[in-house]
């Protein structure tokens, strides 16, 4: 009896060890995922301000040279937004693959420490090091945001 009961608090601690590894591993996951979309979106923002800008000194140009000069050359009232754009993109880009890097570390991370919490062997030190080190690095990230 005490045999059974000795094992089944043994399945209990792991179960344990298990949960909070996942939580930790998700927080971390939940982190690099909000500050890769915080940082999106405020490159994103700051993209569609330009464009206004520029699209308001081009039609305050437009608007002073007068409908003639408008007409006779309609390109050169463009507004020049194309690098803003592709600025913007590229650096939405950069923002994904650098935080889907991140996302895939953290997660093999952590499924190597709740796989060795299951199978009863200490967890690497790295594997907790990594998801607390990016777990701070987001926290610091959206604060600073």
């Amino acid at each position: 009896m005490n045999d059974v009961k000795t094992r089944a608090d043994v399945v209990v601690t792991r179960g344990q060890d298990v949960i909070e590894a996942g939580v930790e591993t998700l927080k971390a996951a939940n982190a690099i995922i909000v500050d890769g979309v915080q940082t999106v979106v405020q490159t994103n923002v700051a993209a569609g301000k330009e464009l206004v800008n520029l699209a308001q000194a081009s039609f305050e140009k437009a608007k002073a040279d007068g409908i003639k000069a408008v007409a006779s050359n309609p390109i050169a009232y463009l507004p020049e937004g194309k690098n803003t754009v592709v600025g913007a993109y590229s650096d939405s880009l950069s923002t994904f693959s650098k935080a889907g890097d991140q996302l895939a570390k953290t997660l093999k991370s952590g499924y190597g420490s709740i796989s060795a919490k299951i199978n009863g062997e200490a967890p690497k030190a790295a594997a907790k090091k990594t998801a607390r080190k990016t777990t701070g690095k987001a926290r610091k990230a959206a604060a600073a945001a």
